[in-house]
């Protein structure tokens, strides 16, 4: 049963555990301050009889708390959320649970192994057909199998993103360079009345205009809109599409990573021109 009351706060301020909220009793309307940030209720705060009232869902939503109301035993129940497992290694040994958003996403995740459970950042949809990817493969070639994590953080037309996280099996994060920067240091673009060109790492790409489905274009070609990783053996990589519209794409750009100084690096990026647009 979803909550139904109000809670009641003093005129300065409320502590929680480590998280702090202060009501402003100020003339209509109270603002709701969490952390600094102005919170948007639903249903406004009151100021009766020298004390704030707070709804009580709005309590449970500042604070990540379920909030229940009992009308036969007249009792509210205030308890933590329960995470929802949403995905699993194909052997069941490594689980990620989360908090379910009202945004359609799963935030606050954890890891958990047969050996360790911890925090893992990030979110993903929670759209079942994009769960994230959980494999394990040695990345850092010391013959240890490390867990690699591909979240799913958007899709949509013309749009996929996705973010990996890999840590090896004592737990600790193995950080992987951030592959969208790596491609927009090796890739540059233009356009003319004629043609489209591509620069990648020097090597020169022409498609000419007629080719392209769109018609004339006004922009260069971006990337970024599409970001994928895949495993491939003991190899992660990364792959973005070159669009130039909305919903045009002429090719790939693909790197692959290796592990040097602590960190899986991005390698030089190569890119593929869907067959259309060749010559």
């Amino acid at each position: 049963m979803k909550a139904k009351g109000w809670i009641i706060a003093t005129t300065a301020a409320m502590v929680l555990s480590a998280t702090s909220i202060m009501v402003m009793a100020k003339p209509d309307p109270i603002k709701v301050m969490l952390n600094g940030t102005e919170w948007v209720t639903e249903a406004a705060p009151v100021h009766i009889d020298d004390e704030i009232m707070i709804p009580l869902q709005t309590f449970g939503k500042l604070f990540g708390k379920q909030v229940t109301y009992d009308s036969q035993s007249n009792t509210v129940r205030i308890d933590d959320k329960k995470q929802v497992p949403f995905a699993q290694s194909d052997d069941q040994t490594i689980q990620i649970s989360g908090d379910a958003s009202e945004s359609g996403t799963y935030e606050n995740l954890t890891l958990k192994t047969q050996t360790f459970s911890r925090h893992i950042p990030g979110y993903n949809v929670d759209n079942p057909s994009y769960a994230p990817i959980i494999e394990r493969a040695d990345l850092t070639g010391d013959g240890k199998k490390d867990i690699v994590i591909i979240l799913t953080t958007g899709y949509g037309t013309g749009v996929y993103t996705s973010n990996p996280l890999v840590y090896a099996e004592t737990a600790e994060p193995i950080p992987v360079e951030d592959a969208y920067t790596a491609f927009l240091k090796q890739f540059d673009s233009k356009v003319t009345d004629k043609q489209v060109e591509l620069d990648i790492r020097g090597e020169r790409t022409v498609i000419p205009i007629s080719k392209l489905q769109s018609g004339p274009v006004k922009h260069p070609p971006g990337i970024g809109s599409v970001m994928t990783y895949t495993l491939e053996g003991n190899t992660l990589k990364a792959t973005t599409a070159v669009q130039v519209s909305p919903a045009e794409f002429i090719g790939d750009l693909t790197l692959s990573y290796t592990f040097k100084n602590g960190l899986l690096q991005a390698g030089d990026a190569q890119f593929a021109l869907y067959p259309e647009y060749g010559s």
